[in-house]
């Protein structure tokens, strides 16, 4: 998010209205504040189609407009296929794939109303590779694969790109739990040939790429 803002980019933030949320945006909120960017708070479970247009709403109108769509919502656990419960696989697919279509559906009023609409979709390697960790995280990032091949026939003729990024290994929060055991995480690196696992502005900058003028001819991706 910060190269965006870095950028001038203006940006609506939505997250849970949980604690851990709200400690995490009011962090985000002092760091922007730092070098005078905005930055909106936007509490809500995007699963809900409703919350979905009333976030695009408040964030058409307090910024004049609505440009730039990023879904990096994600649901992750480790858990085999024995023991995905069907709650587990109906949370997992809503909000790593049903929350990314039902955001993108209430944006198109707002992406459309000028040229060079942008819509990124935050999507896993391990849709491609089958990854580990639980059944219902790899189906719903294959899907949004789907999806924006989908969207980007569907929206470009009206001035919207739509593309997703793929990240592996990227040292979040939800990682670091997963992979706490130090033994662990050294046989992870292993893996991988820059040898050091990816950081958050690895793929920000690659959305920072996505979301401007310079990628108008990218799409589908």
């Amino acid at each position: 998010m910060l190269p965006l803002l870095e950028a001038g980019a203006r940006v609506a933030v939505n997250h849970l209205p949980i604690e851990r949320d709200e400690v995490g945006f009011k962090q985000i909120h002092e760091t922007v504040a730092e070098f005078g960017g905005t930055c909106m708070s936007l509490p809500g479970d995007i699963t809900d189609p409703k919350v979905c247009e009333e976030k695009c709403r408040k964030t058409a109108d307090e910024f004049e407009s609505l440009d730039i769509i990023v879904h990096s919502a994600g649901y992750m656990g480790t858990a085999s296929t024995e023991e995905t419960t069907n709650k587990i696989w109906e949370t997992g697919l809503s909000v790593n794939l049903s929350a990314a279509f039902h955001l993108t559906r209430a944006a198109i009023l707002y992406l459309t109303k000028k040229p060079g609409g942008r819509i990124i979709f935050i999507g896993s390697a391990g849709a491609i590779t089958g990854g580990g960790g639980a059944p219902f995280y790899y189906a719903a990032k294959a899907g949004i694969n789907g999806l924006v091949r989908y969207l980007s026939k569907d929206l470009a003729p009206k001035g919207i790109t739509v593309n997703a990024v793929l990240p592996i290994l990227i040292e979040t929060d939800m990682l670091r739990e997963r992979f706490s055991d130090p033994e662990n995480r050294k046989a992870v690196l292993t893996r991988i040939v820059v040898g050091r696992l990816g950081q958050p502005e690895d793929v920000a900058n690659l959305k920072l790429f996505l979301a401007f003028g310079q990628a108008g001819y990218i799409c589908g991706q």
